[in-house]
């Protein structure tokens, strides 16, 4: 390797394409001093999708490239503390990283209260649809579904009879659907629903799959969401979005410390990641 070369090699680099430098073709990344080359990110794609790397899309593949290297960002950053060996398994390595960054970066700031009062205020003026609280049995047969909504009018348990008869993919959780959005279902169906009260049974309702009875125990009618509701999901919407941010900018931060060089060249696909963006037009 010649002077003009080590000199280039010298100086941390974000957003560089392939340079020569005795780099050999099948690279595509450097963190630090650890080389990803591409056979590493095709094992990669293949671990996380499932499928064979020539089938994921550029922009996936772009997004899973930048994971890979923040992965090998958070791990070369953790070696200057100690030793640190991440594992080759897609699940495993997440959960080593995931702990890596925890201890370089520290707990994820708390959400500033002005940003959550906020963000609660304006949920609170959007209207909801009605919502109702569902179960359901499925059967194939008019005779069968008949046969089961006697069942229930003897006052046998609705969970049981599910688990027994109903053809429906949740019969072994009793039929249980959930909060249902009005609107959300086929009209036959959702006439059906919210033509109910609470504590009622439909007759069957004839659908593509079979029969269905479903069992309301709980209406919430069209109109302001409940605040109790409204303050778990901005916590809890704002909490994931502040940690990913948080994570972001930590990684960044490491990426810029341990150095990251891009061999865009050697890819096989137009890479749109976050790393190798050139600020020059």
């Amino acid at each position: 390797m010649d002077a003009a070369c080590l000199a280039r090699w010298s100086v941390v680099v974000i957003g560089a394409t392939a340079l020569a430098c005795g780099v050999g073709e099948t690279v595509i990344a450097k963190v630090g001093d650890h080389e990803i080359d591409v056979e590493s990110l095709q094992a990669y794609l293949e671990g996380i999708t499932g499928t064979g790397w020539q089938e994921v899309e550029r922009r996936v593949a772009s997004r899973l490239l930048d994971q890979l290297i923040d992965q090998e960002v958070v791990a070369a950053a953790a070696q200057e503390r100690r030793e640190s060996v991440i594992p080759e398994e897609p699940a495993a390595r997440s959960a080593a990283v995931r702990s890596l960054l925890r201890e370089l970066c520290g707990p994820v700031p708390p959400i500033p209260q002005e940003i959550l009062d906020d963000e609660i205020a304006r949920r609170l003026e959007q209207v909801q649809p009605a919502r109702a609280h569902v179960r359901q049995l499925l059967l194939k047969s008019l005779e069968g579904a008949e046969a089961a909504r006697e069942r229930l009018g003897r006052g046998e348990d609705f969970g049981r009879i599910s688990v027994e008869v109903s053809q429906a993919p949740n019969a072994e959780n009793g039929g249980e659907l959930g909060y249902v959005v009005q609107g959300t279902l086929p009209p036959d169906l959702d006439e059906a629903i919210f033509a109910m009260e609470p504590g009622t049974t439909s007759q069957p309702v004839p659908s593509p799959a079979g029969y269905h009875i479903f069992q309301v125990l709980e209406v919430i009618p069209e109109g302001p969401p409940r605040r109790a509701e409204i303050e778990l999901a901005v916590r809890r919407d704002l909490s994931e979005g502040f940690a990913r941010e948080f994570a972001r900018e930590c990684v960044d931060g490491l990426a810029a410390m341990v150095g990251v060089t891009m061999f865009r060249d050697h890819l096989w696909f137009q890479y749109e990641g976050r790393y190798g963006r050139e600020d020059e037009p």
